[in-house]
């Protein structure tokens, strides 16, 4: 056992190291606050700890919940998000005994908020330790029927992960139903006429299972629920996470002597989404996308964020799908038997094809007693390809959500908004030759682990809440490119550029003759024809100092863009004068022969860009020319300069480095000197305490 966990460790270590050779970059970065991304917010002491997201039919109200409320919101208006009614849901004092230590979980966090129909709301929290129900009413959230207990409804902690959906009036939940967590449960509530169901627990059915998602496939009749949980069928694996997908079946209603008021129908399988090198075995969010109104509901796709739980440093993140047609195959193919006495799965054949299948409550004791201990299926859903549609290992996703957009040539993409860790929305796009980061959106700026995401395509935005507040995201930003080039280099299904108009617009404004390219966001062909620039090119003059540090910057709307320096006989500049920063920007020191003309040029897929700056020396007094240093400690702060694409004439501001430049060196002089020192004491020691008659090797062994 020992030695393949070791195995596997090394394995994991190529992988992570195969990893690390790749890096996906956002084309463009916005921080909160930025004018170049508008984004509406409700920020107040109301909203503490977002749990829940709710959207009405008529995408006017925003239903939210949060610590000890209940909040209805107007998101009606495009640039401003009002507050309608609040319901206070607070544990009394006196409910605090139950809480002990866990101070931060003594509250009652909104775990379930759902439409029991379209007048209702149902939600469920956690209740400080003692978990209630309540059901509101949509239009003033006013008390319809009063709390009760909800234990296995939603978890006793606001911070456990749980899932629950309704269908007719019903509640489908996935959960845990004990103080300490440990006790999972898959269950049936407010069933009409029939029985409530859970699951049988005799059998290891799950284990230490951390719920996802779920989701209701009317085509199926079945309910899906993702999570992961502790395999059990690897008896070569120590402590093996797996990812799953289970079913129960809308018209079970349990057996009559076998399974009484449990699923018949449970069944789970696993997820794989993993490279030749690197399993991704950490389910941590999945969402369910609809086919086309002409497609097989066969095609539902699933899209899903997993880690590794090998991972080495930094967590490396990716992206599959799943068709619900492979899950279906899972479930209709053969199974695996758990006999508890051995602690052993065997394969079993799915006889007459039951296992799996709807409808089957009302069968015999034999089939039952079967369909008891065999619930594991003995095939894998494996991701659409067998490939990922996306692998970062410099971002670590919590959520994501999904659409499919039409873009100008009536091809359809699919585009992503994942959340990251760090507080950035990502708008992923996924072309024929991988994925590409349009754009990332800053929400919030605390690290937390309570979030949740709302896609609206009607409305044409995603709703995010955390902490912070319910911040409301545009899912395009087409006004923010202000040329043909930089329209079509954003590779944005949602916008094109109008060339009468000499704007980029949503491509649903259905304007004929829009220059778009998702695919390969080919500018230079896409854009050739209309006018990009006008005559010789002008350069900026900058005023400069002669002895003193100047950084000449060359912004990027991309982030993707490849900047490089060049003097005006387009030559590069040689890096052993001058420093380029990581944004772009030119350092250097002004002499006589460096304050000349420079030309920055970005290139962007084949697309070239070129701004020219003139440095000029500006007069200097008497004082500050009697030594060529003496004006070193004069120069203001350095201020923020403006883009150089928008051509604007600016006396550079210059800062003089010479102290901090003295200051670095004698540093970098002395750790090199303690390391040279450190190095050869080292060295002494080991020939001193070298026995060469000894000195025979050591062999690698992995136990």
């Amino acid at each position: 056992m020992a030695g393949v966990h070791q195995v596997w460790k090394i394995y994991t270590l190529l992988g992570y190291l195969h990893l690390c050779q790749s890096s996906i970059t956002p084309r463009t970065s916005f921080f909160l606050g930025s004018p170049g991304r508008v984004l509406s917010t409700y920020k107040t002491s109301d909203v503490q700890n977002t749990t829940a997201l709710l959207l009405s039919p008529d995408a006017a109200t925003l239903f939210v919940g949060v610590k000890n409320a209940v909040l209805s919101l107007d998101v009606s208006q495009p640039d401003v998000i009002t507050l309608k009614n609040k319901y206070n849901w607070t544990p009394l004092k006196s409910d605090h005994y139950r809480c002990g230590t866990s101070d931060k979980n003594c509250a009652n966090f909104v775990r379930v908020l759902q439409f029991i129909n379209s007048t209702h709301l149902y939600a469920c929290g956690s209740f400080a330790f003692k978990p209630e129900d309540i059901i509101l009413t949509a239009d003033s959230l006013s008390v319809s029927r009063a709390a009760q207990s909800a234990k296995g409804v939603c978890p006793y902690k606001g911070s456990e992960r749980n899932t629950a959906v309704f269908v007719d009036g019903e509640l489908y939940t996935a959960t845990t139903k004990d103080y300490s967590g440990v006790t999972p449960i898959i269950s049936r509530h407010f069933s009409k006429g029939r029985n409530n169901l859970n699951l049988e627990t005799s059998q290891k059915t799950l284990n230490d299972p951390t719920f996802i998602s779920s989701s209701y496939i009317p085509s199926e009749g079945k309910v899906l629920f993702f999570f992961r949980e502790e395999a059990t069928e690897y008896s070569f694996m120590e402590r093996f996470t797996a990812s799953r997908v289970a079913q129960v079946c809308t018209d079970d209603n349990g057996g009559e002597r076998i399974l009484q008021k449990c699923w018949t129908t449970f069944a789970k399988s696993q997820l794989i989404c993993q490279t030749e090198k690197q399993p991704f075995n950490l389910l941590q969010d999945i969402v369910m996308m609809p086919p086309a109104d002409d497609e097989s509901p066969d095609n539902i796709l699933f899209y899903g964020i997993f880690t590794s739980q090998w991972a080495l440093g930094p967590s490396p993140t990716a992206v599959c799908a799943f068709t619900l047609g492979s899950i279906k195959a899972a479930f209709s193919g053969a199974y695996k038997t758990y006999t508890a006495e051995t602690n052993q799965w065997k394969k079993q054949t799915n006889l007459n094809s039951k296992l799996g299948k709807c409808g089957i409550h009302n069968d015999n004791d034999i089939t039952l007693n079967l369909v008891k201990k065999t619930f594991l299926t003995a095939t894998t859903v494996k991701s659409e390809g067998n490939k990922q549609l996306l692998i970062t290992n410099e971002q670590l996703y919590s959520r994501i959500t999904a659409q499919t957009v039409q873009a100008a040539s009536g091809h359809n993409y699919t585009v992503l908004y994942l959340l990251t860790e760090t507080g950035f929305l990502h708008k992923v796009v996924l072309l024929k030759n991988g994925s590409h980061i349009i754009e990332e959106i800053q929400v919030f700026t605390q690290p937390q682990t309570v979030k949740s995401i709302l896609l609206s395509v009607t409305k044409g935005v995603v709703f995010v809440g955390s902490s912070e507040g319910v911040i409301r995201v545009p899912v395009s930003n087409c006004s923010f490119y202000s040329s043909c080039a930089e329209c079509v280099l954003a590779q944005d299904p949602f916008c094109g550029w109008d060339s009468q108009g000499e704007a980029c617009i949503p491509v649903s404004d259905m304007k004929p003759d829009l220059h778009q390219d998702v695919e390969n966001g080919n500018a230079g062909e896409q854009c050739k024809n209309l006018k990009i620039s006008s005559g010789a090119l002008v350069p900026k003059v900058v005023l400069v100092q002669l002895y003193r540090l100047v950084m000449l910057p060359c912004h990027s709307r991309s982030r993707q863009a490849k900047v490089t320096w060049r003097f005006s006989n387009h030559s590069t500049v040689p890096q052993s004068l001058y420093l380029q920063h990581e944004d772009g920007s030119l350092v250097f020191f002004v002499t006589p022969n460096t304050a000349r003309e420079y030309l920055c040029v970005t290139e962007e897929q084949g697309f070239q860009q070129t701004v020219a700056i003139s440095l000029k020396i500006r007069a200097s007094s008497r004082s500050q020319t009697s030594s060529p240093y003496s004006g070193l400690y004069a120069g203001k702060e350095m201020e923020p300069i403006p883009t150089l694409d928008l051509y604007e004439e600016t006396i550079m501001h210059q800062k003089s480095y010479y102290n901090e430049m003295v200051a670095v060196s004698s540093l970098l002089a002395i750790c090199l000197c303690v390391l040279a020192a450190g190095a050869l004491l080292w060295w002494r020691k080991s020939q001193n305490k070298a026995d060469p008659a000894q000195d025979i090797g050591i062999p690698l062994h992995i136990n």
